[in-house]
């Protein structure tokens, strides 16, 4: 991912009414785009146009749109682009800023960050950080060791394998699952965790650095 947020875009941003979200987003079941704005995610969508030296050279050879998803709202940063709402790398940024952003995240996503990522309207990856964990909150799980993992998704009767092998070396993976047939991945510690779900490919990048540092604007 790092190769395709060092490329130029053509930027186009949808932003959804505050509707409640009845979406129960740890079953790993595949959503629609549709599905997400009409539960109050906010859209970013970009278009990559490869040059011809991106034809020979580059990761994408032709037209590519992306969609992004997300339950953290737009702010536009200093060059007066709208970006998702920056929750991380603040030292770069004023208390005042840092303060506001950091009330936002605990007060109105409940230190939950929810991410779908399309290409070409074909859902790649979902990625949901929660740190730290709000237990007031029912419908924020709980996914702070393998066993409280295994006994939710038994609790809902989805099927979960833990046994999952790295393919090269024939190792086990601590931290694996196959969910609902969707290899997910869990980082985990006493007070938090980040779920990140493979819909489609090996994908994983570190989403919160990447997309919500306040200067990937797509």
């Amino acid at each position: 991912m790092r190769k395709i947020t060092s490329l130029t875009f053509i930027i186009v941003l949808f932003i959804s009414c505050n509707k409640k979200n009845k979406i129960n987003h740890y079953l790993n079941k595949v959503v629609t785009q549709k599905e997400l704005l009409d539960n109050g995610f906010y859209k970013y969508s970009s278009v990559y146009i490869p040059n011809e030296d991106d034809k020979i050279d580059g990761y994408f050879k032709s037209v590519t749109k992306f969609d992004m998803y997300s339950n953290v709202k737009p702010e536009k940063n200093e060059g007066g682009q709208l970006c998702p709402t920056q929750l991380w790398h603040f030292y770069r940024e004023d208390s005042i800023k840092e303060k506001k952003n950091r009330g936002y995240l605990k007060n109105k996503l409940n230190n939950r960050i929810i991410t779908y990522f399309f290409r070409n309207d074909t859902l790649l990856y979902k990625d949901i950080i929660v740190d730290p964990i709000d237990k007031s909150q029912k419908d924020i799980a709980d996914f702070t060791s393998k066993d409280k993992i295994i006994k939710y998704y038994t609790r809902f009767k989805t099927s979960i394998k833990s046994e999952i092998k790295n393919k090269k070396t024939g190792e086990m993976y601590s931290n694996r699952f196959l969910i609902n047939n969707y290899n997910t991945r869990f980082y985990m510690d006493n007070h938090s965790y980040e779920m990140f779900v493979d819909y489609k490919e090996d994908n994983f990048h570190d989403v919160l650095d990447h997309l919500y540092n306040g200067t990937n604007c797509w």
